[in-house]
Parts: C-alpha cells; structure tokens; sequence
C-alpha cells in the first residue's frame, strides 16, 4: 500500500530526511530562516480525535443513538487520519515525532478496534455504510503503519535505515502491544491480510533487531496471562478476585475471561503463522508446554462453569473457537522443529530430538493430547522425521505415536483433514470479517466418526468407572446418557471430548441428555443362562414387604422404633401404662361392709410400724445368735439409751416402768414363729415417750445409771449482771461439753441409727 504523497518543498539535493533543511521566506516582518525537515514547527495541527469503539460489550455491536453516534465520531477519525496521510515526508514525521495527539489517535484505534474473530457484522446486515466505513478506517490506520515502516517514498523523501530505526524505536512509534492489537483488528482471515502483517513484522525485525527482545517478553507474558484466566476461573463472583459482581448486559460471570481467553488463543496463533522468528522463540520459553497445560486444566474447567449457569451461552462458542487456535499454536511450535529437519540436515538430530521431547512432556495432558492427536496425526510428522534422520530412536518414536494415537481409524482421520483443508480454500472472500471465524472453524474442525465399539472391547472396559469420570467433568448428564456415548467411544476422555464440542454422532444429538438408566436384574440373567428362575426362601411369606402391603412386622426406618417417645418430655407425659392399671387398682375399692365377718378390713389398722417391726426382729436375731442365749437383756434399750442427751444408760426407773404385757412379749417372744405386731407397736411407743421425756425434763445429775428426774436442766439462768447459782453454771458446762454428740454435730452417729431401724437416710 503505497501512502498518498503531495509534492511540496524540492528537495533538489535529494538528501535524506536527517540532512534535509529548508529555507523559509521573509513573512510578517520576519527575516527569511532555515528550518530542519524534522522540526515540530511542521506539525502545526494540535487536535486529533480519539477513536470510539464499534462494540458495546461482549460481542455485540451498538444500536441506535449509540451507533448514530459512532458513525459521528467516525467520520472525523476517518478524516484526520486522511490528514496524515496526505502530509508531505517531513510533515509526516514531524507529525508522529513531536505531535504525540496524532500518534493516540492511531492507538486508540487499534485498541478499541472491533476483534476480526468476533461475529459483529452479522449484526449489522443491514448497515452496509457502516461496514464500509469501519473498513475505511482500518485500510487507513493500516497505510499510516505501512508508511512508518517505509524508508523511501520516492528519491527526493526518503531517511536512511539508521535514522528511521532512532525515530520508530526511541519515540515509540511502533510497540509490540500496538503489533498484538493490530494482529487482533486485521486478522488473517484473507491472505492478503495474512502477507500485511507478515511484511510489516518482517520490516521491524530487520529494522530494529531489538524488537526480538521485546516480542520474547510479550511471549513471557502469556504464562501470566495463563495463570490470571485460571485465577479468575477458579474465583469468579468472589470480590477482589476479578470477577466482581455480574454485570447486567453479561449471560454469566465468566463472559469476560472467556473473551480474554479467546484474545489470547488468536493473537498468539496469528503471530506464531506470521512470524518464524516467533517460533523459535516459543520453543526456547517451552511455551508449548504452557499451552497444554492451560488447553488441559483451565479450558474445561471454564467451559464447564458456563455449561452449568447457561447451557446457550454465547461464550461456550468462544471457548470452542480459543480450543482450535491453542491447538494450531502449538502445531506451529511444533512444526517449526520440522522445518528445521527438512532445511537443515545438519541440525536435524537436535531438532527430532526436541520435537519428540516436546511431544513426550505434553503427554500428561491428557484432554490435550486427544484432540492434538485427532486434528494434526502425529505419525505423519514421525515419517518425515524417520525419512530424513535415519538414527532416529524408534522407541521413542514409536511411544510418540502411539500416546497420540486418535480416536479414530487413521484414513478416516485423513479424509476428514483432507476433506475440510478443501472445504477451507474453497470460501469466498466477500466478506473477510464474518467468515474469517466459519474459516477456521472449519478447517480445524474435530470431527466425530467414530465407529461404534465391539461387544469384545466393551467387555474388557469398566464402564462404571468411565462413567463416573465422564459425570465428574459434567454431572448434569444422566447415567443412560453417558452409557449411550460411551458405547461410541473408546474412552471417556473422547466422550467428554465430543460433548464438551458438541460434536456428537447425528443419532445421538438430540438424544435426551437426562436419560437415565436402569441397572438389569441379576435373577433375569440367571434365568436366561440357567432357565431357572431363583427366589429367596422367605419371598412371599407373612413378613415380605415387597409383596404385602400391611406385612405382619415392625418396618423400622431411622433411630429408635416405631411409635416410641422422640425425646424425654414426651416420655414423661406418657399415661397409656396407667390407664392400662387403672381397672386392677379400682377393684380395691369394693370394700365389704359386713360387720359380723371377721375378715372385716380394720381401717384403724396402722401398718406404718411393720417397716420398723422387720428391722427390729432382724436386729435382735443377729444378736441372739452372736450371744447364744435364751435368755438376754432387750438390747434395743440399752442401744436407745447409748444414744441419749445425756450420753449414760437408762437408769432402773426406766425398766421398772415398761407394762407387764410388754415384759410378757419380751419373755415368750421367743416362743413364737412371728412377735405379735401389737407387742412391738407398744414397747416402741414406750420407749419412743421415754426418751422424748428424758429430753425435755433432763436426765439426772451424776454418775451414769442414775434415775431419771423432772427437774428440769436451767441453762438460761437470772438476767445478766444479778448472778447465777451452782446449778446453773454446771448445767452450761455440761452443755458445753456434750453438745458435739447430739444435733447437727454427730450425724454419723444418727446416720447409723436409722440404719439398724431398717430406715433408708
């Protein structure tokens, strides 16, 4: 593209644009003057309009008083970079040099232009104008790069390589950032596209051999682009993460990173088919390496959280498009080892070598190297490299081909390759921006004839197992679903393939993606094989639930049994045990009232000594039976009496006062089989008022065994300060001495005494 040059000042000398000055003539007063060709007194214009992208978000094309307004905006853009483009030499580079405003205008067009991969002008089918007028635009920014990178324009402008070198380099004129975004706005969807980009990388390489350094960076830069898609991919909708809140013009979260991915993918398959040099680089990075890896990992991982948020998600489109372009990125890669064997036989060793060593590091990527093999057939480049290096390891050759072996008969592969290489070349070029996508779609397709598998190979594989990895990766499927592509695949990673691509066969793409499946009955199998149908022994009898639907069994289903308390509140309130008792305990109330009978229920009858009976007959049985007489002493008085206030025996007024009929029961006690209950009440009463005597009137003074007295023990005395007698002062004495065995102080002693009575303290 030869830009639009107006003679002006001569140039007679026909120097360069660095030796150049011009003489300007005498003008408002002023003397006549020598100015440089490159002078900023050339670049006079200060105003330059800044490009407005075609594109609203996410692929699609602005409508209405937004397109009215692009449309406004580009017309003006169109014009200024006409203006440009029709400066002389000199103006041109003092343009681009000192007027930094023109130099943004170009830049900003390259960075909002309109992605050639995207699918916008379907959009705008019937705004022809404005197609043509964005094509305008990029024809014309495209000759203002062709025109930088151009040292001579005619004999009389022209700069040498040196000096053009210092002004793109030094001034930024031309970046690798500016490189990726044109590759981006023109694309190689028409080959005369595909030659621009190529002269224009060509023209910068041997211009400024710097740029390799530069373009080894921008390559660097795509593992950290790598690593921040799988970041996002992994925290999408989480803040600080990326993702940040869904934007209302999005279908999902991950539209963004799916059009970056898809960005990435072009802008580095593009360049890597424009520029040899870029191949070399690659594979002295191993970047092939890192495309695996992120093709294996981060892709499905992507694809499947857009799947499971919208099934017709426009970006599940982009991802499959991304897929193709890292696959023919790492096929230049890999070719460029090829090329290599075929041009240089002395290096072709080294060069096999590698090519084996890159494909053998990939081999882990498992979903990878399934497609890589089925698109490119690995055991083609094998051939060559066997044909040109004869000492080449056939081991390692022949491991290659065999990890990369397709899915897919090889002959099949190849008439499917060959067949869609055609398809490729046989597409019109009156629209490059819309078919350049179809294209490559097209060409690179993956297609899925694959032969049904036979009942033996099937029998050899666990399908259960290859059905649960494939549920894994997309567990939206149904079972009878997946059963269903299995039996088409050898594997379940082709299978994932072939969904993921929605490249199914044609009997199964409309096939009911939640089918599910029913496992076959063991006893059907045992019958076909022995025709003898097997049941189990209890089938059918009182208990089988499967066959009664009241069976005569307690079904229990969770903790606990049926109809039982859930918790202890409930099993406190439970009555039905009483209500079951209550006719047992009603019939106690049928009392007899005749009189003459001498079964008579006694109601004066008190039962509340029998407890106290039982225990004392126990007691003094013991005894008898350790002392071994017929006769003793009523030990329970002297036991009584050892727990007394006073802490002495009970005195001779105490046995002189029992009743004769006690004495009597005392005696004869012995005689009977069972001591008369009334005997027991009254010693225990006589005793229990003796002692309850003795407490409230006092013992007796003295030694021990002395009679009991009314007299009552005074410790309270006279009023204080008139004087207390003898009695008085011994009686507090007394208390004070002997107040540890009784009361609260001796409660061991009491503890015991309840005890021995048979009573529970």
């Amino acid at each position: 593209m030869t830009p639009i040059i107006i003679e002006g000042f001569p140039n007679p000398d026909k120097k360069s644009l660095d030796q150049l000055v011009f003489r300007l003539s005498a003008e408002d007063g002023l003397a006549p003057r020598n100015i440089a060709a490159l002078h900023r007194h050339w670049a006079k214009r200060e105003t330059f309009t800044t490009y407005v992208g075609l594109m609203s978000q996410y692929g699609r094309a602005k409508t209405g008083l937004e397109l009215e307004e692009w449309q406004h905006n580009a017309n003006y853009f169109y014009k200024d970079i006409n203006f440009l483009l029709n400066c002389r030499h000199h103006e041109f580079w003092s343009y681009m040099v000192f007027q930094k405003k023109a130099l943004a205008a170009v830049v900003s067009f390259l960075q909002r232009a309109t992605p050639f991969y995207l699918n916008v002008w379907s959009q705008l089918v019937q705004q022809q104008p404005i197609i043509d007028l964005y094509e305008q635009i990029l024809a014309a920014v495209l000759r203002v790069i062709c025109r930088l990178i151009t040292s001579r324009e005619s004999d009389e402008s022209w700069l040498t390589i040196e000096h053009q070198r210092e002004l793109i380099y030094k001034n930024y004129l031309i970046s690798v950032p500016m490189l990726c975004d044109l590759v981006i706005a023109v694309g190689d969807a028409d080959p005369q596209n595909t030659a621009v980009l190529s002269r224009i990388f060509d023209t910068l390489l041997r211009i400024e051999p710097n740029y390799k350094q530069d373009l080894l960076a921008a390559l660097v830069f795509f593992r950290v682009a790598f690593r921040s898609i799988q970041t996002q991919a992994e925290n999408e909708g989480f803040e600080g993460a990326g993702g940040g809140e869904l934007d209302e013009n999005a279908e999902t979260p991950y539209d963004d990173v799916a059009l970056y991915t898809l960005d990435c993918a072009y802008t580095l398959s593009v360049i890597l088919d424009i520029c040899p040099e870029v191949q070399q680089m690659c594979a002295e990075i191993k970047l092939g390496q890192s495309i695996a890896q992120f093709y294996d990992n981060t892709i499905p991982f992507l694809y499947k959280n857009i799947y499971l948020i919208n099934e017709a998600a426009t970006s599940l489109g982009w991802l499959n498009m991304a897929r193709i372009q890292y696959l023919k990125a790492f096929r230049s890669i890999a070719y460029s080892y090829i090329e290599v064997v075929m041009t240089k036989p002395e290096d072709a060793i080294t060069a096999a070598e590698k090519f084996i060593g890159l494909l053998t590091e990939c081999l882990s990527e498992q979903i990878f190297v399934n497609d890589y093999g089925r698109i490119y057939p690995v055991e083609l480049d094998v051939d060559i490299l066997k044909q040109v290096c004869k000492k080449l390891d056939d081991f390692k050759a022949s491991f290659i081909v065999q990890g990369y072996q397709p899915e897919v008969p090889t002959n099949l592969q190849k008439a499917n390759h060959t067949k869609s290489n055609k398809k490729t070349q046989n597409v019109t070029k009156s629209n490059k921006k819309t078919k350049q996508v179809r294209s490559n779609c097209n060409t690179n397709v993956i297609t899925n004839s694959t032969p049904t598998t036979t009942k033996e190979e099937t029998a050899k594989r666990d399908i259960d197992l290859e059905v649960t990895a494939v549920l894994e990766v997309l567990p939206h499927l149904g079972m009878g679903f997946v059963r269903r592509v299995l039996s088409r695949y050898d594997n379940s990673e082709g299978a994932i393939a072939a969904i993921l691509e929605e490249n199914l066969p044609p009997d199964l793409v409309n096939a009911d993606q939640n089918e599910i499946y029913i496992p076959p009955d063991p006893q059907d199998k045992t019958y076909a094989e022995t025709g003898v149908k097997h049941y189990n022994i209890y089938d059918g009898d009182q208990y089988d639930i499967m066959t009664h639907d009241n069976p005569k069994c307690i079904i229990k289903q969770g903790k606990g049994m049926p109809n039982t308390p859930k918790d202890a509140a409930q099993l406190l309130d439970d009555k039905r045990d009483l209500a079951q008792i209550k006719s047992r305990y009603q019939a106690y109330t049928l009392v007899s009232e005749c009189e003459s009978s001498n079964d008579e229920y006694d109601d004066e009858y008190d039962d509340s000594y029998e407890a106290l009976l039982a225990s004392e007959t126990r007691v003094v049985r013991s005894k008898q039976l350790k002392a071994g007489l017929a006769n003793i002493e009523d030990f329970s008085d002297d036991d009584e009496s050892d727990n007394d206030d006073d802490g002495e025996q009970q005195n001779a007024e105490d046995k002189s006062s029992k009743s004769d009929t006690q004495q009597t029961g005392r005696n004869n006690k012995q005689l009977n089989f069972c001591e008369n209950p009334e005997d027991v009440r009254a010693r225990y009463e006589a005793r229990r008022q003796a002692k309850w005597s003795n407490r409230n009137h006092g013992g007796g003074g003295g030694g021990g065994g002395g009679g009991m007295d009314n007299k009552p023990r005074d410790v309270v005395g006279a009023p204080k300060g008139q004087g207390q007698d003898k009695e008085t002062l011994r009686n507090r004495d007394k208390k004070e001495k002997n107040k540890s065995m009784r009361a609260n102080h001796n409660r061991k002693a009491g503890a015991s005494f309840k005890r021995s009575r048979g009573m529970i303290g």
